[in-house]
Formats: structure tokens, C-alpha cells, sequence
């Protein structure tokens, strides 16, 4: 099935996916005694999981290769990451997170689905998203963590490293669009070329949104 936009299957999974997300954040508010870093650990481990099973469900029912499946996407590592900040808990891993909010968000509003087996791989796309966002909440109002002007400029190399990798990713298989360097992300910027061009736009513009995220911080002045 082909997917777009806005769709009762969009709107739907959109809903499902956020209330999921408010169920979990509230559990420790309802069960008082929970222990805080223990329920932090289950998360994280329940996230990773979640991203295998996307993972699989892709190869199996989505019919992508396997060079599609692995991280190619600043999404799929955005989603590694609060996983494993959810387990380890360093400011580090809280500050990327925080800073790369800006794609899953917009994965939310507008996600990157061409097309379905089913309506569940919708709902794992939609509910593996909102998680990321989750994840910076929740470490944010239970966790006390607070993102950081260091921990903006870490974000920013991190998402720099993210792509060198894909531009090594892509020359090596050539077949893969890893962090949308080959071809464009939407068909809205087609009009930007040549393609070199382009790829400069679109990091930058993704630097520009990390900066965004910054300027709550920097009213804090951490």
C-alpha cells in the first residue's frame, strides 16, 4: 500500500503513538516506590529492542536489503543513542539526543514511508520516532538532565561524524541513499543542484536546527 501524508493511517499511528509515549512517561508518577534508574534501564533496552524488531520487520515484510536496515538514517541513530542513554545515563548521550530531536520529529509529521506491507510497520515507524522524543522528556524531568552549550557543540560533531559515514556508506553501496546525500530528501528541493550543492544545504540545515534546540539553553546561559 502506498502512504501519504496525512492519511487516516498517518493521523491514527500519530495518535497511538503519542498517547504510548505519555503512558510510559507517567508510570513513575503513578507507581510512586518505581525505582527511576531501573525503569530508565528497562526503557532503554525496550527501545533498542523496538529498533531490531523495525529492523526485521523491514527485511522480512518490507522486502529492504540489509544495507537499508542498518543505520543509514540520522533517525536510526537517534534511536540508538536515547536507548542507550536510557541505560547509561551520561550527559553526553542526553545532549545528542536532545539536539537530533529535530528528526524525529518531523519523521512524525512527516514520515519517510513510501509504502506499507501492513498498517503495523506504520505503527512501529511512528511509535520507534515518538520514543526518541520520549527519551528527552523523560530524562529531562526525571533523570535531571538539562542540555548544554557543550553539549551542542558535541552534537554538532557528532552529527558531522554521522555524515562522513554516510558519505563512506554511499560509496560503498552504491544503491543506498544514506542520510539523503545522493538523492533529495523530498520532492520539494529537487530544484537544488547540482547534488554537492545540495548536500552542503541539507547539512547545514540540520545544523541550523540543532541551533534552534540551542537557544532555550542559551536564554539559561549553561
Amino acid at each position: 500500500m502506498t502512504f501519504s501524508y496525512f492519511s487516516p493511517i498517518h493521523i491514527e499511528t500519530f495518535i497511538v503513538s503519542i498517547l504510548f509515549c505519555i503512558f510510559l512517561f507517567y508510570i513513575p508518577k503513578f507507581f510512586k516506590n518505581i525505582d527511576i534508574k531501573k525503569y530508565s534501564i528497562f526503557l532503554g533496552y525496550f527501545l533498542l529492542t523496538f529498533k531490531i524488531v523495525d529492523s526485521i520487520y523491514r527485511l522480512m515484510y518490507q522486502n529492504e536489503p540489509i544495507t537499508n536496515v542498518t543505520p543509514v538514517h540520522l533517525c536510526n541513530f537517534a534511536a540508538i543513542f536515547a536507548g542507550l542513554y536510557l541505560i547509561f545515563r551520561t550527559k553526553f548521550l542526553y545532549n545528542v539526543v536532545y539536539y537530533l530531536t529535530f528528526g524525529p520529529v518531523l519523521a512524525l509529521i512527516l514520515p519517510g514511508i513510501i509504502y506499507y506491507h501492513d498498517n503495523y510497520y506504520v505503527y512501529i515507524f511512528m511509535i520507534m520516532h515518538a520514543l526518541i522524543v520520549f527519551t528527552a522528556f523523560f530524562g529531562y524531568e526525571y533523570l535531571d538532565e538539562r542540555p548544554t552549550k557543550k553539549g551542542f557543540i558535541q552534537s554538532i560533531i557528532a552529527l558531522l561524524l554521522i555524515f562522513l559515514y554516510a558519505f563512506i556508506y554511499n560509496f560503498i553501496f552504491k544503491e543506498i541513499n544514506a542520510m539523503f546525500l545522493k538523492s533529495h530528501i523530498i520532492p520539494q528541493v529537487k530544484f537544488i543542484n547540482p547534488i554537492w550543492l545540495y548536500d552542503i544545504v541539507l547539512i547545514s540545515t540540520m545544523i541550523f536546527l540543532e541551533f534552534l534546540l540551542y537557544l532555550p539553553v542559551m536564554k539559561r546561559k549553561v
